[in-house]
């Protein structure tokens, strides 16, 4: 499956920089309908509405994702850090591609590897001064074969400032297997990744999965957490964004779970409580859709979803399509809830207002 979709990339991505980071390979709309819904309730009152999450074929091109990049800062790695730094616009540009985009970096070596040098942002520029901030020798040269990868990757899942909905990956790139240092073993990191739902990739620049030289085989954690080792294309900057591009348009190949949620931004004034009612091919077990789902076709999934008005006043949310967790898309709800001053009457009703209370003021003049 990796090296699909290396060809794919390398492929298209000329394409793909030219369209400003839309990625090329694939012409997916995932989407949710009603992509808005609005709506005006008593306090206590709930309407239920039905809401169908598409997930086409490809990767996704509208999701939120956040990406924690580290650099093996040891003395072997000079040339691939120019490198990553070289291709830094067209990395951020095609990751881009596949939705809303924050990046964050990091570095391991030994000793002081750091997970969370920079933490993730939303700004290009900003993300590529932060790469270009990260330097050979950083933590130190490295003193012996495998490096402090356990250690940042741990730190890296547990501090990084994860969105809401995101769909979350740590990238390594490096020339050597990891080690259990400063306190921080295979198991810890295992949970760290578990507890962020952070997946991890592996850009494997010779040696990442050499046991043999020592050290535990950075797969350890790409397969616990569902993600990939991508043996490097080389030091040419295109083939290092065709890699990583690879790495993560892979792990959306296959998902098992979908569902919709506001990602806790309807409360408190409006609650939010949500029922699957169609799961292709899958089953609905509460609010979600299960089953062992790919990419390779579209498939539509169904639910039922009630809000309840809570609090008055005018309460504008979102609601999201999420698969294994990950938004793939949103759509704008906006419930007003309750009446007095949250009702602006429209200008008729104005009028006719107006014209009521000089009725009763003549009234009053005439009984007078």
């Amino acid at each position: 499956m990796i090296t699909e979709f290396k060809k794919t990339m390398r492929a298209s991505l000329g394409v793909c920089v030219a369209l400003t980071g839309v990625w090329a390979a694939s012409a997916s709309a995932d989407s949710i309908d009603p992509i808005a819904y609005t709506d005006t309730l008593a306090l206590g009152e709930s309407v239920t509405i039905r809401k169908t999450v598409t997930v086409d074929e490809g990767a996704p091109t509208s999701g939120i994702v956040d990406v924690m990049f580290l650099i093996d800062t040891s003395g072997s790695m000079g040339a691939e850090i120019n490198q990553a730094k070289a291709a830094a616009n067209d990395i951020l540009s095609g990751l881009a591609g596949f939705g809303n985009l924050s990046t964050g970096f990091g570095y391991y070596s030994e000793p002081g590897s750091v997970g969370v040098k920079h933490d993730l942002t939303m700004n290009t520029a900003d993300a590529i001064n932060n790469l270009n901030g990260i330097n050979l020798g950083d933590g130190g040269n490295g003193g012996d074969f495998p490096e402090e990868g356990i250690h940042a990757v741990k730190e890296a899942a547990l501090g990084a400032s994860w969105r809401p909905g995101s769909s979350r990956f740590i990238i390594a790139l490096g020339d050597a297997t990891f080690k259990e240092s400063d306190g921080s073993t295979l198991a810890d990191a295992k949970a760290a990744l578990d507890t962020s739902g952070a997946t991890f990739i592996g850009i494997d620049y010779g040696n990442m999965t050499t046991a043999s030289w020592g050290g535990i085989s950075a797969a350890e954690l790409s397969d616990h957490s569902g993600g990939s080792i991508v043996s490097s294309s080389g030091l040419d900057s295109a083939a290092l964004v065709a890699d990583i591009l690879a790495g993560v348009g892979s792990s959306f190949s296959d998902y098992t779970e979908v569902t919709v949620n506001d990602l806790g931004t309807a409360a408190p004034g409006v609650g939010v409580s949500v029922s699957c009612v169609s799961a292709d091919t899958g089953s609905c077990v509460g609010d979600t859709a299960v089953g062992l789902y790919d990419r390779e076709t579209t498939r539509t999934f169904e639910f039922d979803v009630t809000f309840t008005g809570l609090a008055e006043g005018v309460h504008d949310f979102t609601v999201d399509g999420l698969v294994d967790g990950g938004s793939i898309a949103r759509e704008i709800d906006k419930i007003t809830v309750g009446g007095g001053s949250y009702d602006v009457p429209e200008p008729a009703s104005l009028g006719l207002l107006s014209l009521g209370l000089l009725g009763m003021w003549g009234a009053r003049r005439r009984k007078q």
